[in-house]
């Protein structure tokens, strides 16, 4: 096991236990979404998926990260997408990030990433949600796990799924399952 990985594991078994309250999407809700960003930052598809959320009445942020040093997006209260010098040598968010991400709290966290990638699954991991939903990549982070057949998080990029679809398959889920919350 790598070392990162190894570090990673112990401070999600050090985290506090949670208690998931399952959102009624019937209602405003202030939802972060976690996300691979391409490398030249644009990210239509992402900024689609915001503005359907924002058409629900929904209050919206956006974390994404991307795997270059120099990030050319501008820092926005709604927006923001991470490199790796926003991460130590390690694999963990600066201090300064983990600040910034947990000074809100959100009603629900919608992770879109695809593949392991360790700087989402810390980001994942220190949100303060009271729901968190992504693919079941193996690690516990979140409340809703979506499992794919055919899919396993060591094929990567080979077997890309594209986040919209991954969103729509998300909302339809949570659109459905009624809650007694």
């Amino acid at each position: 096991m790598k070392l990162k990985q190894y570090i990673f594991d112990y401070l999600r078994k050090k985290m506090p236990e949670r208690s998931a309250r399952f959102p009624h999407l019937d209602q405003p809700l202030k939802i972060i979404i976690l996300y691979e960003s391409d490398v030249l930052e644009r990210n239509d598809n992402i900024k689609t998926i915001r503005q359907e959320l924002l058409r629900r009445q929904m209050d919206v942020t956006m974390w994404g990260f991307v795997e270059k040093k120099e990030i050319n997006t501008l820092i926005l209260p709604q927006s923001r997408i991470l490199g790796l010098s926003d991460y130590n040598l390690l694999g963990k968010p600066r201090e300064d990030v983990i600040k910034d991400l947990q000074a809100e709290h959100y009603d629900l966290l919608i992770d879109l990433t695809t593949r392991p990638l360790l700087p989402l699954r810390y980001l994942a991991l220190y949100t303060d949600a009271d729901f968190k939903v992504g693919m079941n990549l193996g690690e516990g982070i979140h409340d809703m796990l979506l499992s794919l057949p055919n899919f396993t998080p060591e094929q990567g990029e080979e077997a890309a799924i594209e986040a919209s679809w991954l969103f729509n398959q998300i909302m339809e889920y949570l659109t459905t399952i009624k809650s007694n919350d």
